[in-house]
């Protein structure tokens, strides 16, 4: 079965609904129905024996909602019913991606680009691992109290800490470096 909207005209929707060949058709039904379940207009009824191709006019809104779908109702020759389902306006952008109907489309504006010199020194400073130039091997070798700058021996001192007896683990925080030991 194939659904197709026409054309919108005086408050109506014309619609095009296209049997299969050989189907005995007792009736249809045709109507417009929001992704809520609720009907956007009344149901119009084809009269019996209708041919293949019906076109009928089926009240609605000017814009059908995103998600609205046509339900036709064809109602064969021996009484059975058969309901189709065919979407009208497909959703769109957040809506869709949410439904899982279609992708989110991701666009950005911002262009790749390589870091400065500053920016890898900067890095290289703080994690040792970051930069080539850096060996975290010599870091570690020297990150022991003797590594400690006089102003802040000076400043322990001041606290009452002795600079000689701290771990090489402080030592190396208070450095600003990271050691292997955990």
């Amino acid at each position: 079965m194939h659904v197709e909207l026409l054309a919108w005209r005086d408050s109506r929707w014309r619609v095009r609904v296209s049997l299969p060949a050989g189907h005995a058709v007792g009736g249809l039904t045709v109507g417009f129905v929001g992704e809520d379940g609720r009907a956007l207009g009344p149901a119009v009824v084809a009269p019996e024996g209708c041919a293949s191709s019906v076109e009928v006019e089926v009240r609605g809104p000017c814009r059908l909602p995103a998600g609205a779908v046509a339900r036709v109702v064809v109602h064969g020759a021996r009484g059975e019913a058969t309901t189709h389902e065919t979407v009208l306006a497909q959703r769109a952008g957040l809506h869709a991606w949410l439904k899982a109907d279609a992708r989110l489309p991701l666009v950005s504006r911002s262009e790749p680009r390589a870091l400065t010199a500053a920016e890898v020194r900067e890095l290289a400073d703080r994690w040792c691992w970051f930069g080539g130039d850096t060996p975290c091997a010599d870091s570690e070798a020297d990150s022991g109290a003797e590594a400690l700058p006089d102003d802040l021996r000076s400043m322990l001192d001041e606290f009452g800490v002795n600079a000689d007896d701290l771990s090489e683990e402080v030592a190396a925080s208070l450095l600003g470096r990271t050691t292997g030991a955990r």
